[in-house]
């Protein structure tokens, strides 16, 4: 792992002049996909790495460079990529059919595993992905309700739909995207996270809510981790006031705790959205919770009932046979608690191990995080946070979200030296092991040094 160093160039110029065929299959991807890539996180400057394969926890490219892997498929790989109980599993779905336009008894079982792990969950209804679950979530809680309003946190993330597209990434009052509605905007209260007195305004703003949606763990991927007082506050008034909680647990889902946030904070929502480690690292979301809630979702034959008072979910690729066969493969190892134990401890070392370096090339900085889930900041704008003091990080949330100067050069200057984060943070898996971190943690020290160097650093 790592490449040839050059003694005058810069990191980005290293970076360049290294990964000749994946900038030119980006060049070419130009003509094919929309900014070449097909997923904004992946947009990378000055371009991509193309990758060829995965095993464990680790990533080749095309030109066969290895690379420890921290971006496990956005979180979705808690056993590491290529698992053989997954791989042996889809394999055997794919020889009998990948869709058999019909029930199933693997998603029967796979929806016994989330009900058995999963505390809120007293019936599961699947979606193909975590975008589409928190839709479904936030229209089933307003039918259950008659209400229309939600209420959601600044920097938040729940997809991409128009009604989670409000108060992403500063600035708050501009949807991450274009061509949402004002009318849906109108619809979506944000408030600040972690405040609670704001957060009580929010509600006794209007008498027209039907919904609380939140990330658990904290804004954006837990960048800004959640305080627990504030979570159990949250659930107070809304079962106070009759509001749905909703739980977004697509990023924290089985890697906080097998039960996710709610075992972790013993903290229990109404409804909770899940992707991601939940299909075994395939496509596959689902909504769980309260039976009460759940049954809007039933196709009772009855005719009043379907037309005027369920909510329908067409789709055909509703727990799909392969993505059961994969989540249900998954669960079975993730219920032991093994896997979930093993990737926390890892990121421990890992955190405790970044933090050692930037101490001892007296950079500011600091890495943090919670359960398998790991962030960094460094340069002059870092807040004052450790890995176990989160009470200064209200007065930096946007500093936080907006990410570090040279975070750019950061990644280019890990995969230069064989690792890949997912931009200045990244998931850990079952599959890292104690010398793995060690090799991420040298890396990470080489590539503070030479941003140092290059006076990108202090």
């Amino acid at each position: 792992m790592g490449v040839t160093h050059s003694p005058t160039a810069t990191i980005t110029e290293d970076y360049t002049r290294t990964y000749i065929q994946s900038q030119h299959l980006h060049e070419a991807s130009k003509a094919l996909l929309p900014g070449g890539v097909t997923h904004m996180a992946r947009a990378f400057d000055p371009f991509p790495l193309y990758i060829d394969r995965c095993q464990g926890a680790h990533k080749w490219d095309i030109d066969d460079n290895c690379y420890i892997d921290y971006w496990m498929r956005h979180g979705a790989m808690l056993l590491g990529h290529a698992h053989p109980a997954i791989v042996e599993a889809v394999q055997a779905q794919v020889s009998r059919g990948t869709h058999v336009g019909g029930n199933t008894r693997a998603e029967m079982d796979w929806a016994r595993l989330i009900m058995d792990l999963v505390p809120c969950a007293e019936a599961v209804k699947f979606t193909s992905s975590g975008t589409e679950a928190t839709l479904l979530a936030l229209r089933a809680a307003r039918t259950y309700t008659g209400k229309s309003q939600i209420i959601k946190f600044e920097g938040h993330f729940h997809g991409w739909h128009d009604y989670v597209a409000c108060g992403v990434t500063p600035p708050y009052d501009t949807p991450m995207s274009a061509g949402i509605p004002e009318a849906v905007q109108q619809s979506v209260i944000l408030t600040p996270f972690n405040n609670a007195e704001a957060f009580t305004a929010a509600l006794e703003s209007s008498d027209d809510i039907a919904a609380v949606i939140l990330e658990p763990g904290g804004s954006f991927d837990d960048t800004v981790p959640s305080d627990p007082a504030f979570l159990a506050h949250v659930r107070r008034e809304t079962a106070r006031r009759g509001v749905v909680l909703i739980f977004d647990e697509v990023v924290t889902g089985f890697r906080y705790a097998v039960g996710g946030c709610q075992e972790y904070f013993d903290i229990i929502p109404d409804l909770t959205t899940l992707a991601k480690v939940m299909a075994g690292g395939l496509n596959g979301g689902a909504v769980v919770g309260r039976q009460s809630i759940m049954d809007i979702f039933d196709p009772k034959q009855d005719g009043d009932w379907r037309r005027y008072q369920m909510v329908p979910h067409p789709g055909t690729f509703n727990a799909n046979p392969l993505s059961a066969a994969a989540g249900v493969a998954a669960l079975q190892l993730i219920a032991t608690g093994e896997p979930t134990k093993r990737a926390q401890e890892m990121t421990s070392l890992l955190i405790e191990g970044i933090n050692d370096v930037l101490k001892r090339r007296s950079v500011p900085g600091c890495a943090y995080g919670r359960a398998s889930i790991f962030k960094t900041f460094i340069g002059a704008e870092a807040p004052p946070i450790t890995r176990y003091d989160f009470s200064q990080v209200d007065r930096d949330t946007q500093i936080l979200i907006q990410g570090p100067p040279h975070a750019s050069e950061l990644r280019q200057g890990m995969l230069l030296n064989g690792v890949d984060l997912m931009r200045v943070a990244g998931f850990v898996s079952a599959a890292h092991t104690s010398d793995i971190i060690d090799t991420t943690i040298q890396a990470f020290d080489q590539t503070i040094v030479r941003m140092q160097n290059e006076a990108l650093l202090p």
